[in-house]
This record gives C-alpha cells, structure tokens and sequence, in this order.
C-alpha cells in the first residue's frame, strides 16, 4: 500500500471509514496502467524493414577418423524490404502469412580467410511467406529459388516470427509472460523442438514507446544435426501506430557435425527496424488478393543452375546442395536428400565427354564405366531401362546392386546399396551422367525423386 495503515488498530467509527475510503480512493489513482500490444493479423498496413546481420563464431568439419576441424566464421547480411501482412492460414504459425518486397538482401560470409558474397536476384524480389512451427516457409510467386537464395533469406530473428513474441492479453509495466513453444520454434528456425521456452517482459513504457525483453532457449534439430539455441533481446512497440519498431536479438548456436551440414558454435546479432512505408511498391492489394492461402506445389521446387556447364534442373526442398565444383577435378556436383532429419540418398551428377550429334555413348561402354566405378562394391546390373522423353532427349537406366564398407570405431560393417545410373543426352551430343546411391530399405522413401529431377533436366548455353 502506498501509505502506512499501521494505525487503522487505534481509529474507530466514522474516522476510520474516512480514512479507509481515502486509502482506496488513492489505490485507484496509483493502480497500475494495462497496455494492448498487438499487431493483428487483420493488419494491412504496409511496412517498411531494415535488418542488419552479423555473425561470428566456428564452424567445424569431420577431418575422417572421428577427427573434427575448426574454422574461424564471420559474416555480414543486409536486407531492406516492404511488407505486408496477409490473411492467416490456421492457427498458432500458420496465421502468420506475408508478402514482401525486397530492394536488396546481401551477405559476406569468411569462412578461414576465404571470402563469399552473394545477392538476391532481381527476379526473387516478390517473396510470399507462410509461418510454420519449424520456421518461416518462403516461396516466390514469380520463378523457383535456387537453394542459395533461399537460403540467403532464412535468418534468426523473422521479423514476422517476433511478432509472435507479443502478449496475447494486457499486460502492465513489469508484468511477465510465457512465449507460446511454438513461436519460440518458429524464431529459431529448428525443425524439430525437444525443448522451447521463453518469458518476455514488458519492463518500461516511455514517451508513447513500450520496451520488451525477452529470453529463452531451445533445443532440438536443424538438418538432422542436433542443436541449442539460446536467445535474448528486447523490442520497442509504438503504442500510438501499434507497430513494432526496433529488434534487438542475440541468438547463440551450438550445432553438431550432421550429414549435410558443418558443426557450428556462433554468436548472431540481428538488428530490424520497422516503420510504416510511405508507398506500398508492388505490394498492393490486388497483388495480396492473387496469394493463394496455401503454398502452390508448383512455387515449392527449387531449381538447380550449373552455368559453367549449361545445365539447369529442379529438385524438392529436401534435397541440399553438399558440394558443387566446377573449377577443379573431380568436376561434379553433390546432392543429398533428407527426410525428417533422416540422409535417403545421395546425388552425384558431372558431364561425360561429348558424343557426335545424335549419338551417345555405348551402352556397354556406359556400363564398363560404372562396374570401374563401383570397384569392389558391385554386385550386379538388375535393370536396364529406357526412359521415354517428349523433347528429343535420351534417357538411359541402368540400376545396380552391391555393398559398401562403413567403418564405425574399430569394426567395418557391410551394407547393402542399389546405384541408380542415367545417362542423359542432348540431341547436340552433351552428356551427363547421374548416379542415386540409396540403400533399399530407403528407396521408398525416396519415391521416384531420382527420375524426376533426371527428366527435370535442361541443357542450356554453357558460361565458358
């Protein structure tokens, strides 16, 4: 109470009421204010987003032999765009939906002295976004991304998922609360959650502008690795336009060696201002109107693009880019798939000498080739086919049998492996060849992938 009431024991009678009833005369008065702090979904208004990225830290690679090695990361990304909010598509996550407009989105990466930078096409700028427990699904309405711009796009820190940090009743200045796990999840992007806790805050509200801390930790699995994440930040909401403004976010990770992925221990700050745009761009209503309320199957796939060889195909989200060379020998390409965290099949794929227009190579020079390749590891040829395509190509398969060795500590175990081989030509004579390696207790998980991102193949004008 803010006055002492020690006293009210020796006051009787009508003194005492009177006293008492200026005591919560004065409670009322000094009663602490509630606030709404909410962005609806309902919320049409368009935005304007600034983030700025910076991450440091290690990554870590298997060196064989249970031998790990370490390698200095740190990384810069930019991100400017226009957002507006669209009509959920369920509960929870899903009534988190966006379309947005970039004007730029860039990332420097070093990775032990060695520099990478990449930009976000022009043709990617339109990005509608769906939320889902295990992050923000991103697709364009216009063309397939490619995994690298995809990627470039999926940080901690969503604007979009922070939003969901936000109480969901009123609350006053001091006043806790719990951060629903599954938009814990959703911020931190893991594709399954064994653990997701947080509790915000709202520790001061001044000059029209409402501060939230928050933190919270989540544990769980990111492409199969497992992986901890703890976070911690704050926000600032502007109580008279109803907008977050500012995202201060610290997201540390620790990750383990996975099938597709390096180890990580890193240290990521995001920094995101919001105001309301002055013009609304290309996201106009008309254009949120034409967002389907589910992903289109037809915007999911991604494109692969092999300039240096004139080669384009597509591909599921489930499939990951593990090596792509094209400068040195062995020239070739490395795909591998997973599901729910679990390696299906690898994708190996690299030119083969050109044939004369028309022609191809032999096929019994095709298959010498693979019984070399397998070495030790065939077993036997059980299928030939001859895939039937509308547009000229030739498409041969050749599926195969064998064994594999796989040492784990200090015993070597054999296991069962079909190798799927295409030949592939073009009526110009350019080759390439596939080769799917999946242990047959997976290939009905792999469901035919290997033929369509095969018949998904086009030859195109080489860079160089």
């Amino acid at each position: 109470m803010p006055r002492a009431i020690g006293d009210f024991k020796s006051r009787t009678g009508v003194a005492c009421l009177v006293v008492l009833g200026g005591l919560l005369s004065a409670d009322q008065t000094l009663a602490a204010e509630a606030y709404t702090l909410a962005e609806p979904a309902s919320d049409t208004r368009v935005k304007a987003v600034k983030m700025q990225v910076a991450i440091g830290g290690k990554l870590v690679t298997s060196a064989g032999r249970g031998k790990e090695l370490s390698h200095d990361l740190n990384a810069s990304a930019d991100y400017r765009f226009r957002e507006r909010r669209l009509t959920g598509a369920g509960r929870d996550a899903e009534a988190y939906r966006s379309l947005r407009e970039f004007d730029h989105a860039s990332v420097r990466t070093t990775i032990s002295k060695r520099v990478t930078a990449q930009t976000l096409p022009p043709r990617f700028s339109l990005v509608a976004v769906q939320g889902q427990r295990s992050g923000m699904l991103r697709y364009s309405p216009n063309d397939l991304f490619t995994r690298d711009s995809l990627d470039l796009l999926d940080v901690p820190g969503d604007p979009l998922a922070v939003v969901a940090l936000l109480p969901t009743r009123e609350v006053e200045i001091d006043e806790a609360w719990d951060v629903p796990d599954w938009a814990v999840q959703m911020l931190t992007t893991l594709e399954a959650a064994s653990t997701a806790k947080m509790t915000a805050k709202l520790t001061d509200v001044s000059d029209g502008t409402a501060r939230i801390e928050f933190s919270g930790r989540a544990e769980g699995a990111r492409l199969g690795a497992v992986t901890k994440v703890k976070l911690s930040g704050h926000l600032l909401y502007d109580l008279e336009r109803n907008l977050i403004t500012s995202v201060d976010l610290s997201h540390d990770e620790q990750g383990a060696v996975g099938t597709i992925t390096p180890g990580i221990d890193s240290q990521v700050r995001v920094i995101s201002e919001r105001s309301l745009a002055n013009d609304p761009g290309a996201v106009t209503d008309e254009l949120a109107e034409s967002i389907s309320l589910e992903p289109p199957a037809d915007r999911l796939p991604l494109r692969f693009d092999a300039p240096p060889w004139g080669l384009q195909l597509v591909h599921s989200r489930g499939w990951h880019v593990y090596l792509a060379n094209f400068d040195s020998d062995p020239e070739v390409v490395i795909l591998r798939l997973l599901d729910e965290g679990t390696l299906i099949c690898q994708c190996n794929f690299s030119q083969v000498s050109d044939a004369a227009p028309g022609e191809h190579t032999p096929l019994d020079e095709y298959e010498d080739s693979i019984r070399r390749s397998l070495g030790q590891q065939f077993g036997a040829i059980v299928a030939r086919d001859n895939i039937p395509v509308p547009d000229g190509r030739k498409i041969f398969r050749v599926t195969t049998q064998g064994k594999y060795e796989l040492t784990e500590g200090e015993e070597t175990k054999e296991y069962p492996m079909s190798w799927i081989y295409y030949l592939c030509v073009d009526p110009s004579g350019k080759q390439v060849s596939f080769v799917f390696a999946v242990e047959p207790a997976m290939k009905e998980r792999l469901a035919g992938q290997d033929r369509q991102i095969v018949e998904s193949l086009q030859f195109t004008r080489p860079s160089r």
